[in-house]
């Protein structure tokens, strides 16, 4: 099982990635924590990645491939979340496969419409003491001083509505599009989002053959 799950900031693609990982035994590679991974290793590419980081520059897609590639090959099932994010990153990563012989079985996108990922990203509060993410409406954090959690319980900068919504627009402009590019292949599959966690992954298990 070769899958690229695809959707919004806020529709859940790593609940998801992570259900789908423990149903199927298909190994996540989330692209953000393979980044991440590399520059606290020190990696000869980790360096790399880490001074256009530093620059506040975009980590060229070359770099993103040749970090990614060698997970794609030596996993025979895997969930790619994080990339592609653009048509040139698609392209780029259908050439990579071809490199090792192997091919997309399936592209799932998560949808949820903009203003309830809004009201799900901007109801997060995060501890300070213990870094726990809370939601205000779904799961209030705690009383501050609490020996549960002692808070203090804040939002940080990128949930707040402006921030997110520039992001929504984003995915809208530069990653929607590739919908159409994975429709017209015939391995685009669609899941509703918004739906309670429980379900969205039953939809997602449907889609790949392992449901119950």
């Amino acid at each position: 099982m070769r899958v690229i799950l695809m959707g919004p900031q806020g529709a859940g693609k790593g609940t998801q990635a992570a259900k789908l990982e423990e149903e199927t035994g298909a190994t996540h590679i989330e692209t953000g924590d393979l980044v991440r991974s590399e520059i606290k290793s020190e990696t000869e590419l980790g360096q790399k990645i880490k001074e256009y980081s530093d620059k506040g520059e975009l980590v060229p897609d070359e770099i993103i491939i040749d970090m990614t590639k060698p997970y794609l090959d030596e996993n025979d099932s895997w969930i790619l979340d994080g990339f592609p994010r653009t048509q040139e990153q698609a392209r780029a990563l259908d050439e990579a496969l071809e490199d090792i012989g192997e091919e997309l079985d399936m592209v799932i996108v998560l949808e949820a419409d903009d203003d309830e990922l809004v009201e799900r990203l901007s109801g997060r509060r995060q501890s300070e003491a213990t870094g726990e993410v809370y939601h205000v409406e779904h799961n209030p954090p705690p009383e501050e001083g609490s020996e549960e959690d002692p808070g203090p319980f804040v939002q940080r900068e990128d949930d707040t509505e402006e921030a997110i919504r520039n992001r929504l627009d984003s995915y809208h402009e530069q990653t929607e599009p590739l919908k159409d590019f994975y429709e017209e292949k015939g391995i685009l599959v669609t899941v509703d989002a918004s739906k309670d966690i429980d379900e969205v992954t039953q939809e997602v298990l449907k889609a790949v053959g392992e449901d119950k």
